[in-house]
């Protein structure tokens, strides 16, 4: 049966999709609470998995190794709990202070704050898509300067080009150094340029040249950084139904699993003026 907090049967099922260390085991804390627009991809219908639960269970044959809690309670997210876990999982939206569209409980305020202590104490953060349209507008709250930048717009989808800015960082070994996807693409506004190490970028077409002429012609879409002890990776992509069953995304989520667990060179300077000079 499937409950707010969920560390049953769907320990082995999501831990098929964010992988599974050979010599010990990660825990991790999922987090699909949406305060904000809920994506069908965390959707529950009737009760029944999402469609990132449902592609976790038909890995989980593959993968046992990881402990994984999924749930929709924000108020999870505090110090007492949080000590359970190697790594977070945010794919969430809204101000998480509220109980919002989705009805369930939010996180506190203290609660926050610890999680930001967790993370620069040496916690793992990983952000999918719409955790860049969490805690945003306004001055940049402390949750953007950790993750590294604010969802600001995004336009109809369409296919993409990813273009890979650093091959050899431990979780972009999967993805081919130009990949064609359909997705949603956003674009983000107080990106923390001086902090984060951007690891893939997109070609903006016109339409998002037009709407936001600083971002000209390339658009950060992966990237990293390094928070106190603690590893932080965000991914915008994830919104279309088909990434969530790619085989390359699926991998991709397997390597930033383990580097934000802290497995691997932690390969996270700053290398944005580099990369996109100017911007």
């Amino acid at each position: 049966m499937w409950h707010n907090a969920m560390r049953v049967g769907m320990a082995a099922a999501v831990a098929a999709v964010f992988g599974a260390m050979e010599a010990s085991s990660i825990d991790i804390l999922l987090l699909t609470k949406s305060s904000g627009f809920e994506h069908s991809a965390i959707a529950r219908e009737n009760d029944e998995p999402s469609l990132v639960e449902r592609v976790a269970a038909e890995l989980a044959e593959e993968h046992e190794d990881v402990s994984v809690t999924a749930t929709k309670d924000a108020s999870l997210i505090n110090a007492d709990n949080l000590a359970n876990y190697d790594v977070v999982v945010f794919y969430t939206s809204g101000n998480l202070l509220e109980e919002g569209e989705d009805g369930h409980p939010p996180m506190t305020e203290e609660g926050k704050e610890e999680f930001l202590e967790w993370v620069e104490d040496g916690g793992g953060f990983i952000g999918i898509h719409s955790a860049s349209d969490t805690f945003r507008g306004g001055d940049p709250d402390p949750y953007i300067e950790m993750l590294g930048g604010e969802f600001v717009w995004h336009g109809p989808q369409f296919e993409g080009t990813v273009h890979v800015t650093d091959a050899d960082h431990p979780a972009m070994g999967a993805i081919p150094e130009e990949w064609d996807v359909w997705d949603e693409w956003y674009v983000h506004t107080h990106l923390n340029r001086d902090n984060i190490r951007l690891l893939a970028v997109m070609e903006a077409p016109e339409e998002i040249q037009e709407e936001h002429e600083q971002h000209e012609q390339e658009v950060p879409i992966i990237w990293c950084r390094s928070y106190g002890d603690g590893r932080v990776f965000y991914n915008a992509m994830g919104h279309a139904h088909d990434v969530w069953e790619d085989e390359i995304f699926q991998q991709h989520l397997v390597d930033t699993v383990r580097w934000t667990a802290g497995e691997g060179p932690l390969n996270a300077e700053p290398n944005f003026h580099d990369v996109l000079p100017g911007h």
